[in-house]
């Protein structure tokens, strides 16, 4: 079984690094991509790949490139059978590359950032949002829709938080939520992987209480969910289109 976990994390990493998928999922903001380099409309361009390849996981995480970023093939299936062995689709960025889209620091970011409202169950509340890639109009629309669920799934969309500018606990990489493009929910219901072991390496469980309904109706909207990671952190969703364009998914409903 430990050979197995090992051989699909290895495996997942290495089917799918095709510039489609920034093409499909940013075609409002990217004019270009191929195996060399990606063309921002702004007229901004990066490398596609980078001279010098982490091999170990840590590496990978504080070093990754385009072509890492898209390596794991993102899976919009169940949550029946546990994430591979170091099976991360979303967690392995090239930070760059968000700056680019949404803003090169704090400063930049926050000119970018508009406020939508929320719907709880008590009314809404206000969350500030990146507008590049209409961002904050697709969590409106998200939260509109989660607000059709039975009051038994809403609760799972109460207490939510967006933008902090921050970096990841333990790493010196930026948050997601720092670029205005990132949504936790139930913190205090919700699962988060070093609950178990503080390394990255280290063989864990798997835990989740988010609903499906939840997660998909995110992922209908380009964002990925962190509950399908082997580094589970269910409370989080970001938007990263890219892992959810058709070059770049695996569709294994269970």
């Amino acid at each position: 079984m430990l050979f197995r976990s090992l051989f699909l994390g290895v495996l997942t990493l290495s089917l799918n690094a095709s510039p489609l998928c920034y093409t499909q999922g940013y075609g409002d903001l990217i004019t270009h991509a191929d195996d060399k380099s990606i063309v921002l409309k702004k007229g901004l361009t990066l490398p596609y790949t980078t001279p010098t390849q982490p091999i170990t996981w840590e590496d990978k995480m504080n070093e990754a490139d385009l072509a890492m970023q898209v390596s794991q093939s993102y899976d919009q299936g169940g949550v029946q059978t546990p994430p591979a062995y170091l099976f991360d689709p979303g967690r392995l960025r090239y930070q760059p590359f968000f700056q680019a889209l949404y803003g090169n620091d704090k400063k930049a970011i926050e000119k970018n950032l508009v406020t939508i409202s929320w719907p709880t169950l008590k009314g809404t509340i206000k969350l500030p949002v990146n507008r590049i890639g209409g961002v904050d109009q697709k969590l409106y629309a998200i939260g509109q829709e989660i607000a059709q669920l039975p009051k038994s799934d809403r609760i799972w969309a109460e207490g939510a938080t967006t933008y902090c500018y921050r970096v990841i606990k333990d790493t010196h990489r930026l948050s997601m939520h720092s670029f205005g493009i990132a949504i936790d929910l139930a913190p205090t219901k919700t699962q988060y992987w070093k609950s178990e072991s503080p390394s990255e390496t280290a063989h864990i469980g798997y835990h989740n209480t988010m609903p499906m309904s939840i997660v998909r109706i995110f992922e209908k909207h380009g964002f990925i969910w962190g509950g399908r990671w082997y580094h589970y952190d269910t409370m989080h969703f970001e938007y990263r289109p890219e892992l959810l364009a058709p070059a770049c998914t695996t569709q294994n409903h269970l």
